[in-house]
């Protein structure tokens, strides 16, 4: 299948070019493999803490065996030394976050944040599922929570793309109008949700995600990988110098950007916005990825999971800043 029948555009993402990214998911490579030195050894870097074993028996000691296994309450319960075995896990669970709250539902060209999000949790899926790991959902909207449990299935990736696509339809303004929770929720969700090992993806706008995050990242990290996918818009970033039209669907304004010191009033509080994530980021260690939403999705997502362009290993944002920026 040809990328351009991947291409996602619009306002709200539908469910067929979503299942469609599957053919993309060969070519994906979400973790950065390491080379298998014994027949126990899993395929997979983490930082998760500790043996990343799943415990299967215990069983008399025998030469050789590690003497930081010894089952101590066993062995002085039957006058002999034994040991217990572990059963290391080839597989780790994969938990997408997805924010589809109101500030998603906004594009200038081509598609909308939350199109793009959709396109993206939808292609992480599906590689994901490639690679025989166990996916699972926090779809996050501006009152509710949806959790799709962790499945090494492909309906576990179709019931996350049939709830988002749902979700996504409810939106029809960028300003919430009785408030939105915040991304911290979510965050504190996911720490309760995700099993030690797991991988997570946050895919958001990051609008709010500030120093109020911090508890719940430092929780969350000690014993998953996160990484931060941040879908923006030019337009969020820098007005042009023309007026422009703005609408939410039903009514018109004009925004007069022919102002200089409004725009540049806007573009420096954007930029503080953005450095205040990149920074928070940066103190956690979690990867951050910037995505445009105005460009095609497939060949971004290529250019930053493709095994073959890098080996699937995602650069931190400090990294990518100091080669030019890593901007999918």
């Amino acid at each position: 299948m040809k990328q351009t029948e991947l291409d996602l555009r619009g306002a709200y993402p539908t469910v067929e070019p979503l299942v469609q990214l599957r053919y993309i998911a060969r070519q994906m490579q979400l973790f950065r493999p390491r080379q298998v030195k014994s027949d126990q050894a899993g395929s997979l870097l983490t930082r998760y803490r500790g043996r990343g074993m799943n415990f299967e028996e215990v069983r008399d000691y025998q030469p050789g065996d590690d003497v930081r296994s010894i089952d101590w309450r066993v062995t002085a319960r039957t006058g002999t030394t034994h040991t217990k075995l572990y059963q290391e896990e080839r597989e780790r669970p994969v938990v997408i976050l997805l924010d589809l709250r109101s500030p998603m539902f906004f594009g200038s060209r081509r598609t909308f944040k939350s199109v793009a999000a959709c396109g993206i949790a939808a292609a992480l899926g599906w590689a994901g599922l490639q690679h025989s790991d166990r996916i699972g959902a926090l779809l996050f909207s501006d009152h509710d929570l949806e959790t799709v449990r962790p499945r090494r299935s492909h309906h576990s990736v179709l019931a996350m793309i049939h709830g988002m696509v749902a979700l996504a339809e409810t939106l029809d303004n960028p300003v919430p109008v009785d408030g939105s929770q915040p991304l911290k929720q979510l965050l504190e969700e996911a720490r309760r949700v995700a099993r030690p090992g797991s991988a997570l993806f946050l895919i958001s706008d990051c609008h709010d995600l500030n120093d109020d995050c911090t508890q719940p990242l430092t929780l969350l990290t000690r014993h998953a990988d996160l990484q931060v996918l941040r879908v923006t818009d030019p337009l969020e970033q820098q007005l042009p110098e023309q007026a422009l039209t703005i609408s939410d669907g039903r009514q018109r304004t004009f925004l007069n950007a022919g102002n200089r010191a409004l725009r540049t009033q806007f573009a420096e509080l954007q930029a503080e916005v953005r450095t205040g994530v990149e920074q928070l980021c940066r103190r956690h260690r979690i990867p951050l990825l910037d995505f445009d939403n105005t460009l095609p999705l497939v060949p971004a997502l290529l250019s930053v999971y493709g095994g073959r362009q890098n080996g699937g290993r995602p650069s931190h944002r400090s990294d990518a800043r100091e080669s030019g920026g890593v901007r999918a």
